[in-house]
């Protein structure tokens, strides 16, 4: 608080800290998956029927709705994050940021992903592909965990018991993504396939948790 400002002036400083790190955060999560859809398009030269052509997209399609989901799922959690957050110090920030550093390879893992994934370097494109949602869900849990480390980063409403459920729900990812990057060695298919049922997982333990923000807060959505 500055000298000569009233808790409520305070209060205000604080709601625009968090607001301005949840725009700026929205902006790039926006940003990054509009980069996903850039290899979206038909070979250029191709003498195949245009049907046969969208076909040989599927890997592409693939890996575009896969990272799709996954980011967009890391998105509603640091959504969930901003809504129940009061104050936004440079710890906050840089783990944000750390987080956000993540989410930004992703275009990359997953042009890795679509161009290798039926050639013998699957392996190798699936583990970076999971292995950079690892890196991001390990940032969003050390951010949240950051947060709810000081009750006072928290409005009054989160109570302890609501701690504990979005970290044990936090912890969980992290560890499911920790598995699908082991298995990408030796079953890629699969590892890929468990980075898409994360994203069901996680949306039915935000309603099953009462993770979601407006289950936890008096505000509305």
């Amino acid at each position: 608080m500055t000298e000569g400002s009233s808790p409520s002036e305070a209060s205000q400083e604080i709601d625009r800290g968090t607001h301005r790190v949840e725009g700026f955060s929205d902006g790039f999560f926006a940003i990054v998956i509009t980069l996903l859809v850039i290899d979206l398009r038909l070979p250029e030269g191709s003498t195949l029927p245009l049907f046969e052509q969208l076909l040989e997209l599927w890997p592409v399609a693939a890996a575009y709705l896969i990272s799709f989901l996954n980011i967009y799922i890391l998105w509603v959690a640091h959504h969930e994050l901003m809504r129940i957050a009061t104050r936004a110090d440079t710890s906050f920030l840089y783990l944000n940021g750390l987080l956000l550093l993540g989410v930004a390879v992703m275009p990359f893992s997953t042009a890795l992903l679509a161009d290798h994934f039926t050639g013998a370097d699957a392996p190798v494109a699936a583990a970076v592909f999971t292995g950079v949602l690892t890196v991001a869900a390990l940032w969003l849990n050390l951010l949240w965990r950051y947060i709810a480390s000081d009750a006072a980063r928290l409005m009054p409403s989160v109570e302890a018991h609501d701690r504990r459920r979005i970290s044990r729900t936090y912890l969980v990812t992290l560890l499911l993504y920790a598995v699908a990057f082991g298995l990408s060695w030796l079953q890629p298919l699969w590892s890929v396939v468990i980075t898409s049922g994360l994203a069901v997982f996680f949306a039915v333990a935000d309603r099953l948790t009462g993770f979601a923000s407006e289950d936890i807060t008096n505000e509305q959505p």
